[in-house]
């Protein structure tokens, strides 16, 4: 079962490695903070849906680094996606994202009552969706227009949509970055942390966030 601490983790793995980018030396990676101490917040995924989901919380094993000990290869294994059939899972059960298309009201329902206490929360996830699934739209029809081979599962792994796990990874990095100020923590290390979020760019040469929509 993926925890939320793991999912989390996700997060920070898709920005811990990164290249130069204004002020911030992208080449030291900033000291490690688990980010709910950083922005500490409800758990997106409440108890019910992992309960329901569970049966899909499938996570293929971990891709062995190549003989060259390449930087990608290394990203690969140590910072995978969240699971893409849990991710699914959980996306049809809530009616928030399916067929890749996201359903605003539902998705406004689901974060008034798992972010009850905060409409600050509120806002930012309800945006953090809504940005990231526009880029999964663009994304998407990139590789269509590349003709680019979407990749299979591992050996006796389910078949499932990527597009769920890429949205809720998007989602999760969104929500760290853009963390409310009433909940945030402006402690050094926390800053330092987003800070190298926000200016470094991706291991394969995205635009730093400070640039994109995430």
């Amino acid at each position: 079962m993926l925890h939320r601490s793991q999912l989390l983790l996700v997060v920070v793995g898709f920005c811990l490695n990164a290249a130069a980018s204004g002020d911030v030396d992208c080449s030291k990676r900033p000291k490690f903070v688990d980010p709910k101490t950083c922005c500490p917040m409800p758990d997106l995924i409440t108890a019910e849906l992992k309960e329901k989901c569970k049966a899909s919380d499938v996570t293929p094993p971990p891709r062995p680094t190549d003989a060259s000990g390449s930087f990608e290869s290394k990203r690969r294994h140590h910072h995978p996606h969240p699971p893409p059939c849990l991710m699914e899972c959980i996306f049809n059960e809530t009616g928030i994202y399916q067929n890749r298309r996201l359903d605003e009201t539902k998705l406004e329902a689901y974060v008034t009552v798992v972010f009850a206490d905060s409409t600050d929360l509120q806002n930012v996830a309800t945006q953090a969706f809504v940005t990231c699934a526009e880029k999964i739209v663009d994304f998407e029809a990139k590789l269509s227009a590349e003709q680019r081979p979407r990749p299979s599962p591992p050996p006796g792994m389910p078949i499932c949509a990527h597009d769920a796990g890429h949205l809720m990874g998007c989602v999760f990095k969104n929500l760290m970055k853009n963390c409310p100020d009433s909940i945030r923590n402006d402690a050094q290390e926390c800053t330092d942390m987003r800070e190298f979020f926000t200016n470094c760019k991706g291991p394969r040469g995205g635009p730093p966030l400070s640039s994109e929509k995430v």
